[in-house]
């Protein structure tokens, strides 16, 4: 069966926004799909599965060049070459993960540190006395610690 859809249906199949949609097309991430005689995009099952795969693959954090590159393998290349790709993607995607929860770590023990030091500091502050006049604001004059 050669059914084509519309994009409003190719949306509600992949959860994609009609935008991304265009974008993705645009973008070169898929192909251009073919056209009505009156200009409305027609899609294939087979431009469905391209489009589902390209948003789950951004939704696990691949660049759009990255996703380019992937779509464009699991549908030119044998099975046993894609997963190798998709299985060395997935241990970036991995590694990368790590590093933001590390990163995230860190900064929310900076900020526990500042608002203990913030809230010391509120103890201690004069009323009436302005920013510019002290030399004890937390981020201004002694940074933020861990």
């Amino acid at each position: 069966m050669n059914a084509r859809m519309t994009i409003g249906d190719v949306a509600r199949r992949t959860g994609l926004p009609v935008r991304t949609i265009r974008f993705y097309e645009a973008s070169g991430v898929v192909p251009h799909v073919v056209r009505s005689p009156a200009g409305y995009r027609l899609y294939s099952p087979t431009d469905v599965r391209r489009l589902r795969l390209a948003g789950q693959a951004r939704s696990l954090g691949l660049s759009l060049p990255e996703v380019k590159v992937l779509v464009h393998r699991a549908f030119n290349s044998e099975c046993t070459a894609y997963l190798d790709e998709l299985l060395g993607r997935i241990a970036t995607q991995r590694e990368r993960a790590e590093q933001q929860l590390r990163a995230l770590r860190e900064r929310r023990t900076s900020l526990d540190a500042l608002e203990r030091h913030a809230r010391r500091l509120r103890g201690e502050a004069e009323a009436g006395r302005r920013v510019v006049d002290c030399a004890c604001c937390p981020l201004i004059d002694q940074g933020v610690t861990g």
